[in-house]
């Protein structure tokens, strides 16, 4: 007979497998439409959803329609609602009370995960009235049907659901499973595949009081899966895509978004040559809706900047938090303390001693699956690329179109977000970043060709954010120069700027044909 122990481990065993056959699935899915993006044009593909009967939700429909080889997107959204959702309760009152969405956007490996976990004890440490009242929530698929099961494993069979993203919790707009679909069986050109990482942008309406409506439906539909109680003032909402405009003007309570950014060579989940392009296309997106104002309130960081620096994008991340809320006229719930108590995990240079945590069944990504860039080198770093991205990256520079993309992108772009390379005598200093003890004092300019990355210690901070004069005055405070009129840095902390916008704009006109 099999211990509760033992049954414990089976669960997360059965859990973590699942997890991976579905990212699994997902990403042999876009590599599909990778494919089909060379083969002969159709006219148009188009898919409806159903309704769930599973998840007892509204059964609502969005229609998406990609024709022109991608270059037409067509996604409606009927808001005629038929059947009624169980709410949670405590939500129904939020647009009074005044509590705050917090949705975590980034491309697929970009670390969206880990800025969930990081955001929600944040704000815990900061805004809980005691340890046993959270001021904030995460999304839990099981939520609405623990009580029905006296099983769990059949209670995560039939409802757990991938990274509890809430992009799998809803039925308003299309997962990117299912965007993936639908562009490969179009034949999508290679340059619009960029378009499923921020698709849902399309199924917008010009009608605000549609949009309104939308919002109200999604928001009933994710509030069954927050666990609300009288403490809780932020609930977390996690799904790695850029919909930063479709969530933005569909919003019913305050909202503030939080982007990760991550470099495009580590960060290659789609398993393809031209990940430069799709991720330069897929952020370039993001940043002109926040160089126009489009979005009130936001923060954007680099995974890089956030294992690194993590106190000091942390403190700033609360600062975004804090001066939103004031800015908006929102009531405060008393903090715990006025900044984050951790000067028992600085080391001498300022960062943040931690034990840093992957995805994985061990906690740690997989050694096999890393490239061997340095002899000497763990492996299991994360400033080096999986193996299988770094033959991609190859691959395009063996190609004088990508490679021509990438040069571009390297010297023109990403060093704007604060990237370098690290020398290559450095070949101990991965382990003791891993180790949370070293100084990274010495880099080098960022290079095409593949190598560890990272940012330098002016960057590692909040990148862009709509509190910029709130940023300042704490740099200030604390005396980093970044933010105090440093020549070029300017820029930190505040939206982004217009010369980085038209970079990448020139960069994307430039690239427009991808060789096959």
């Amino acid at each position: 007979m099999a211990t509760p122990r033992r049954k414990k481990m089976l669960l997360a065993l059965f859990l973590v497998i699942l997890n991976m056959t579905f990212c699994i699935i997902t990403t042999i899915q876009f590599q599909k439409a990778v494919l089909a993006s060379h083969s002969d044009r159709v006219e148009a593909v188009s898919l409806h959803a159903q309704p769930s009967t599973t998840n007892n939700t509204v059964s609502q429909y969005w229609s998406l329609a990609v024709s022109d080889r991608g270059e037409t997107v067509d996604c409606r959204i009927a808001t005629q609602q038929t059947t009624t959702t169980p709410t949670n309760k405590n939500l129904a009152r939020d647009v009074d009370n005044k509590k705050i969405t917090i949705h975590i956007h980034g491309m697929h490996h970009s670390g969206t995960g880990y800025l969930r976990k990081t955001l929600l004890n944040a704000l815990n440490r900061e805004f809980s009235p005691s340890p046993s009242e959270p001021a904030a929530c995460i999304q839990d698929s099981l939520l609405p049907y623990r009580h029905l099961y006296s099983n769990k494993t059949e209670l995560y069979k039939d409802h757990h659901k991938m990274e509890e993203e809430g992009q799998h919790l809803q039925t308003m707009y299309p997962s990117f499973h299912t965007r993936a679909q639908v562009f490969k069986e179009a034949k999508t050109a290679q340059f619009e595949l960029p378009k499923i990482a921020y698709l849902a942008d399309y199924c917008l309406s010009n009608d605000d009081t549609k949009n309104k409506r939308i919002g109200n439906i999604l928001l009933e539909q994710w509030s069954r899966y927050w666990n609300v109680t009288s403490s809780t003032k932020f609930l977390l909402q996690k799904t790695p895509s850029l919909d930063v405009q479709f969530l933005e003007s569909t919003k019913r309570l305050p909202t503030l978004h939080v982007i990760v950014v991550r470099h495009p060579m580590t960060s290659n989940s789609w398993g393809v040559p031209y990940m430069g392009y799709g991720w330069a296309m897929a952020y370039h997106h993001v940043l002109k809706l926040l160089n126009e104002g489009k979005v009130e309130w936001y923060a954007v960081v680099t995974y890089e900047a956030l294992l690194e620096y993590h106190d000091v994008v942390v403190e700033e991340l609360m600062k975004v938090v804090k001066s939103g809320m004031k800015r908006f006229g929102l009531t405060s719930i008393a903090t715990q303390q006025e900044q984050l108590n951790m000067s028992s995990n600085y080391s001498d240079d300022g960062r943040f001693r931690r034990q840093l945590h992957l995805h994985g069944a061990s906690g740690i990504s997989n050694p096999k699956k890393r490239a061997n860039l340095w002899l000497g080198v763990p492996s299991n770093s994360y400033l080096i690329p999986k193996k299988k991205s770094v033959e991609q990256w190859r691959k395009c520079l063996a190609q004088s179109g990508c490679r021509q993309g990438l040069d571009l992108l390297t010297t023109d772009v990403l060093p704007l977000f604060g990237y370098v390379s690290i020398q290559k005598s450095h070949a101990s200093l991965v382990k003791r970043i891993n180790d949370g003890n070293a100084t990274l004092s010495r880099n080098v300019p960022l290079t095409a060709d593949p190598s560890p990355v990272t940012v330098s210690k002016d960057y590692g901070r909040v990148l862009f954010s709509s509190e910029g004069d709130a940023l300042k005055l704490l740099s200030q405070r604390n005396g980093n120069s970044g933010r105090d009129g440093a020549e070029g840095l300017e820029y930190i902390g505040q939206p982004p700027p217009t010369d980085l916008v038209a970079k990448i704009t020139e960069l994307l006109r430039r690239l427009r044909y991808i060789p096959k």
